[in-house]
């Protein structure tokens, strides 16, 4: 049994279970109608059900509550719900997070205010199933609120949701600037111009993510082709090698050596595909 302790609007509550003493958000057409505050509640309760935390990655969770509007909060978990129908097991606790940035988003576009994300394509490249899920969302936020996010929002909501599957959203943010950077770094030092929608370019892009993945799970590649690269193609080694050391420096990890042969391998792979269009 549960008290109703907050009623947000006609699909929104928020309820004190006793039995468990815990606060949660209840999510459904019409569940907050003719409430009344302190009127008591039974399990099992219909709709989305999410536990509420004392705080969030946004600060107490009462103060995020009391300046975002309910629609945000149903938009939220409409976006958790597609990403649970993908994933099936994510971090809920995204819900207000995620709303209070959707609720940000909004206001910017109403006050004609854009911020970039210069990374929006290679969070695209990195993170495809997460921001086919994100743009869904784009169309929910549409539908719900009557605004357009643009692609660059889309790339951050992405996030969102890869942080939901047990990464944090600054370190997803981290390794799409990593590789944005040293794709900039290639493309100055041989006077190139990488087509960041290539075969060769998405492939590094995802070899990068598994080579983090490998780094957290602590795993080993177990063909070494350091030697055959560092002598084949110097330039492409060096550039891994610098790429390495960023990485390590970021996450305060090492990274095994015979990363640095296969990332090589991919970027000059990168390289002869803009080479030979040119």
């Amino acid at each position: 049994m549960a008290k109703i302790i907050r009623i947000l609007n006609h699909n929104a509550v928020i309820v004190h279970e006793v039995s468990s003493n815990r606060v949660l958000l209840l999510l459904d057409k019409g569940i907050g109608f003719g409430r009344k505050l302190n009127e008591q509640m039974d399990a099992p309760y219909s709709g989305r059900v999410y536990e509420l935390q004392k705080d969030t990655s946004k600060g107490p969770t009462r103060d995020v509550l009391s300046h975002l509007e309910p629609v945000y909060l149903e938009v939220s978990s409409e976006i958790i719900t597609l990403a649970q129908k993908k994933f099936q097991n994510i971090d809920r606790n995204i819900l207000l997070p995620l709303a209070d940035h959707i609720a940000f988003a909004i206001t910017r576009i109403k006050s004609n205010l854009n911020i970039t994300n210069p990374f929006a394509n290679d969070i695209r490249l990195l993170y495809p199933e997460e921001y086919a899920i994100a743009l869904q969302g784009k169309a929910i936020i549409q539908e719900r609120c009557g605004y357009t996010i643009n692609e660059d929002e889309v790339g951050y909501i992405t996030l969102h949701i890869h942080s939901a599957l047990g990464e944090q959203v600054d370190e997803g943010m981290l390794i799409a600037v990593i590789i944005n950077e040293s794709i900039q770094q290639v493309e100055a030092e041989c006077g190139l111009t990488i087509d960041v929608h290539s075969l060769s370019y998405t492939r590094l892009l995802t070899h990068m993510k598994y080579l983090l993945a490998r780094l957290r799970e602590g795993e080993v590649l177990a063909l070494d082709m350091e030697d055959y690269t560092r002598s084949s193609f110097p330039y492409s080694y060096q550039v891994a090698q610098h790429i390495i050391e960023r990485i390590e420096r970021t996450l305060h990890k090492q990274v095994p050596k015979v990363e640095t042969g296969y990332l090589a391998m991919h970027i000059e792979r990168v390289c002869r595909s803009e080479q030979e269009k040119a």
